[in-house]
């Protein structure tokens, strides 16, 4: 004589054996070495970008970052990517959007000046190959 759900029950027993069974069939991890701990890293307003970075990565870290970075670089970067954000956004026609575009846009120093700040840093850091292809980036998409 069957009980009104035997069938859910040895379901259920079966599909713990098997579970049990691979379990025990999966060899533990080593648990011999111990990770070394981190050495403390200081924090960044944003992810550190490769020596060589496309302008799209570029545009993609900084329009997450709200404040301006204390690293003059990465400042320079988010300027040029906020710029080139703003002026894709002007639509010329003297409306309030395009007046508070302007007011952005001339307190980041958009245009010669940001492309000249750009090649002094350029120039200073001249020695420096990753901050060059970063700054190449940058001047890549204003000239």
């Amino acid at each position: 004589m069957n009980m009104p759900g035997e069938g859910r029950i040895m379901s259920r027993i079966v599909v713990l054996g098997l579970t049990v069974l691979v379990l025990a069939a999966c060899k533990p991890a080593d648990q011999t070495a111990q990770p070394e701990a981190a050495a403390p890293v200081a924090a960044t307003s944003a992810p550190q970008p490769s020596a060589s970075v496309s302008w799209e990565a570029m545009q993609d870290r900084y329009r997450q970052v709200e404040v301006a970075p204390s690293d003059p670089l990465e400042a320079l970067e988010r300027r040029a990517v906020l710029c080139a954000h703003y002026s894709g956004e002007f639509g010329g026609d003297g409306s309030e959007r395009d007046q508070w575009l302007n007011t952005q846009m001339d307190e980041l120093r958009c245009g010669d000046e940001l492309i000249a700040e750009a090649r002094a840093m350029r120039d200073a850091r001249s020695g420096e190959p990753g901050v060059i292809a970063r700054l190449d980036t940058v001047l890549g998409a204003f000239e």
